[in-house]
């Protein structure tokens, strides 16, 4: 009986070819990228090559994820995510975009534009907490039906949605739809709707939610900040904080008491360490840089099937970038 050749053994590695291919053309500018250019990456002849496209070969090494994460220029922990089965490519792609979004305007500016994003948020923690109080959330996960009973003017509807796991429209002035992929509800599926009411709120009705005008170059972290804040409550998170235990990944394990992505996490966590930062934190060193970063560092431990290690790094770095934060919001601006 003859077997069937197109049965993908390893989906997920097929799947991590597909991602690498599209960054590859990304950092090229759209210019076609052969498929060995993503097989000269871990070494591979044609044949290696050929199989890892078509789900036949297993890509899941310490060595090869670390590879392909620092030549691409990736966050190695969607690279991992890839491979495990915790994302699939539409999600894979909006960690990768909003992160290269992110690296590029932290880039373009200076400890003031982070002084003043840190202001901002501190404005917007408050409407979402008051936006959360009207509705009456007091538990984790925040569910946003919920928010959206307080919130007449924007409908939510799954459906066919293009390039985005959730885009907004206007359907008429003062009437917003919201379109979110269909299936099953993920973390980014809730994301992308926080996101998109966010965005809603910001753009079309922030006077009635008494916001300040808004700021061009703090336009994107004001989308980002406000939307999480909503989906992971400050008082919230810190309460969720004391319940972690000390050998669990910290990351991850809120990550499914939040039921958001891993990065949303990242943030707030950033956020609680800056939102009483004193000047001279943003000023000297690109800390809030170092900090929301953080978890960019990984090394080949926290890529090994014993997550013992990645647990340890974890932890490791809050308590680093902890101890670097207190110590410049002290005076202490000397480098270990």
């Amino acid at each position: 009986m003859r077997k069937n050749t197109d049965v993908q053994r390893f989906p997920h590695s097929a799947l991590l070819f597909r991602f690498c291919l599209r960054v590859l053309e990304t950092r090229r500018k759209g210019s076609k990228v052969h498929d060995q250019e993503v097989g000269n990456i871990l070494q591979y002849n044609p044949s290696d090559t050929s199989h890892w496209k078509r789900g036949k070969k297993a890509v899941r090494s310490v060595y090869a994820l670390e590879a392909l994460a620092q030549t691409l220029d990736v966050d190695i922990e969607t690279v991992q995510d890839i491979v495990d089965g915790a994302v699939d490519f539409e999600e894979a792609w909006l960690d990768f975009s909003e992160a290269e979004e992110e690296k590029r305007l932290s880039a373009e500016a200076g400890g003031e534009i982070a002084m003043q994003r840190r202001d901002r948020q501190l404005l917007l923690e408050k409407v979402a907490s008051d936006l959360l109080a009207k509705a009456s959330v007091a538990s984790v996960p925040v569910y946003l039906p919920e928010v959206l009973q307080v919130l007449p003017f924007i409908q939510v509807s799954q459906g066919e949605v293009s390039d985005k796991i959730a885009r907004s429209s206007r359907v008429k002035p003062g009437l917003y739809s919201i379109r979110c992929r269909k299936g099953e509800m993920r973390g980014h599926t809730r994301a992308a709707i926080a996101r998109e009411i966010a965005r809603v709120i910001l753009y079309s009705e922030r006077d009635s939610f008494s916001i300040p005008p808004k700021l061009e170059n703090l336009s994107f972290f004001e989308i980002v900040d406000f939307s999480n804040a909503l989906i992971v409550p400050r008082e919230a998170l810190r309460a969720e904080i004391q319940k972690v235990p000390s050998k669990m990944n910290m990351v991850k394990t809120l990550s499914d008491v939040f039921w958001v992505p891993k990065s949303v996490i990242r943030a707030r966590l950033a956020f609680l360490l800056l939102e009483t930062a004193t000047t001279d934190v943003f000023m000297t060193d690109p800390l809030a840089v170092t900090i929301m970063g953080a978890s960019a560092r990984r090394s080949a431990l926290d890529l090994s099937e014993d997550d013992s290690g990645g647990q340890a790094l974890e932890a490791a770095e809050v308590v680093e970038v902890s101890e670097r934060a207190e110590a410049i919001a002290a005076g202490n601006t000397s480098r270990s």
